[in-house]
């Protein structure tokens, strides 16, 4: 991540100003203050954050976060789930064997419970493992089952990266959307083609995926921006509760 080429984008584009909730993964910090308080900062005085961390890559600390707009979201609770590692998962020992000697990163969601203009809310800010198919299937399915067990809200939001590497159209991800559609969430980003990309080798992939389930009608519009501060693109989603 380009911090200050970020950081100048979320004051630039009139998109960022609109949001009343940003979901964030692989954030970090300058020096001790939080990326997600400086997006924070930028979008104005009603807005607060929350950050963990969950990595240091050397010094640098990598986490997840959120950022919200207090005059329409009221967070009543922000809490960290922790992902299985590739120990705690049932894979085959080949993939086993693949994943044992590289350097492991714990990954954790932020889970957080609380009200959209006097909805009951539930917000999971996820990030799944880089590598590994049956491995990141299983977090995925770790991060429904933290939704699962949690009281029914009126409006959840699933929002994140999940390392959907695919190449010729291989692995098909269908299942973790089927999966995530026994628990009422609906994929609303399926007509973005692609949310990252590494310029360099002309290489896109589609990682990023928002996900919704309410209790009421809803229609939602999603959009990114081409827009070099990241090697994902932001995505933006309009959900108008009926």
């Amino acid at each position: 991540m380009k911090r200050a080429q970020l950081m100048e984008i979320v004051r630039a584009y009139a998109d960022f100003q609109k949001l009343d909730l940003v979901a964030l993964q692989e954030t970090s910090a300058l020096g001790t203050r939080p990326d997600a308080a400086s997006i924070a900062e930028i979008l104005g005085a009603t807005f607060t954050s929350y950050q963990n961390v969950y990595h240091h890559h050397g010094a640098r600390p990598q986490g997840n976060g959120l950022v919200w707009n207090t005059r329409r979201i009221q967070m009543h609770a922000v809490e960290q789930h922790l992902l299985p590692r590739v120990q705690q998962t049932k894979i085959s020992r080949l993939e086993r064997a693949a994943l044992r000697p590289l350097n492991r990163q714990n990954r954790m969601n932020v889970v957080a419970e609380g009200a959209f203009d006097g909805l009951s809310l539930r917000v999971c800010s996820a990030h799944l493992d880089v590598l590994g198919l049956r491995f990141k299937r299983q977090q995925f399915h770790a991060v429904l089952e933290e939704l699962r067990r949690r009281p029914a809200v009126e409006l959840m939001i699933l929002a994140g990266d999940f390392n959907t590497f695919r190449i010729g159209g291989r692995p098909n991800w269908n299942g973790l959307k089927r999966e995530a559609a026994e628990l009422g969430l609906r994929a609303i980003s399926d007509e973005i083609a692609w949310t990252q990309a590494v310029r360099s080798l002309r290489f896109r992939q589609k990682l990023d995926e928002i996900f919704v389930a309410s209790s009421h009608p809803f229609r939602s519009r999603v959009w990114t921006l081409d827009v070099n501060g990241s090697d994902h693109l932001p995505v933006f989603a309009e959900i108008v509760i009926a």
